[in-house]
């Protein structure tokens, strides 16, 4: 085993494992009070949170779809979700490249460029990090402390237009560099687009919109569970967009596995306590995923019956 892979592979157990050790920790100091919570789910609010969530999936497909444009290349929306979800399922294995492999051999087989594709999902993962980031901070008054919420919630709001207007007016500079860093994630050479400004703007912007109905999905998911226990509108989006980009940034780690849950704990910690923090961390773990594989097979099932349709 190479070097570079060997070491790669170091630091993606010494993540995991430090996560872990942080929710084995947590929930042995705070095993009685984990064991009086009473699971009693209230089948509405749970609904529409993952209603919520399954949409918000798609919606990014279309934000895929669309970007492709830019690299002059065009796919059918039923056919994007259907390799979009198939490819997406892969991000859980140990690796960074069997995600991009899949969807790139997938999207070939309907004669779409396979580096434009992979190219157009390493974009938008890049400027969902961006957006999550600035969003992130433009909320961190609600997760960081007293010294936080002393500013003005304009200087927040400030912060996070400048923020946006940074990622937007910096792209056409930074491009080289991502295109660099995108050829290494998947293992080709990858063509780097360079949109008109109104039309990137826009896309920022609507990078922007899941994050925020990702963070009210699972603020409707705490209130299910919890009840009256459950943390705040603003604190429950600001924890969890914080938690994922956390996620996101742990590249070490598989669908950023373990890391996002101790981020998320963290976060809520403050507001909630440790052992409904902890708790809801884990259970929105295997709601996300059940969401997620949900979602997947109601997509495959609707496009077999086109393609049967079509036949």
């Amino acid at each position: 085993m190479k070097l570079p892979r060997l070491a790669g592979r170091v630091a993606q157990w010494i993540t995991i494992g430090a996560g872990v050790w942080f929710l084995v920790a947590t929930a042995r100091a705070h095993w009685p009070e984990l064991a009086r919570i009473e699971l009693a789910p209230h089948a509405g609010p749970l609904l529409l949170a993952s209603a919520l969530t399954g949409l918000t999936y798609v919606a990014l497909v279309g934000g895929w779809v669309w970007s492709l444009r830019w690299w002059s290349q065009r796919l059918p929306y039923l056919e994007a979700l259907r390799i979009w979800f198939l490819a997406n399922l892969a991000r859980y294995i140990p690796g960074t490249l069997w995600q991009f492999v899949g969807l790139a051999a997938m999207c070939r087989a309907r004669g779409v460029s396979a580096g434009a594709a992979t190219a157009a999902v390493l974009l938008q993962q890049v400027v969902l990090l961006a957006t999550g980031l600035v969003l992130t901070l433009g909320l961190s008054p609600r997760i960081l402390g007293d010294w936080t919420a002393a500013q003005s919630p304009f200087v927040w709001a400030g912060l996070v237009t400048a923020g946006l207007g940074v990622i937007i007016v910096g792209f056409p500079a930074v491009a080289p560099r991502l295109r660099t860093l995108a050829q290494r994630a998947a293992g080709r050479d990858l063509a780097w687009p360079a949109p008109p400004t109104a039309a990137f703007g826009l896309y920022v912007a609507a990078m922007l919109v899941p994050w925020i109905v990702y963070g009210a999905a699972f603020h409707l998911f705490a209130g299910a569970l919890l009840g009256p226990a459950a943390p705040g509108a603003a604190v429950s989006v600001a924890a969890f967009v914080g938690s994922y980009v956390v996620g996101i940034l742990a590249v070490f780690a598989p669908g950023g596995l373990v890391v996002r849950e101790a981020a998320l704990t963290v976060a809520l910690t403050p507001a909630i306590g440790a052992q409904n923090a902890l708790f809801l961390a884990v259970t929105s773990r295997l709601w996300l995923v059940v969401v997620e594989l949900t979602t997947a097979l109601i997509v495959l099932a609707t496009h077999r019956v086109a393609s049967l349709r079509e036949a």
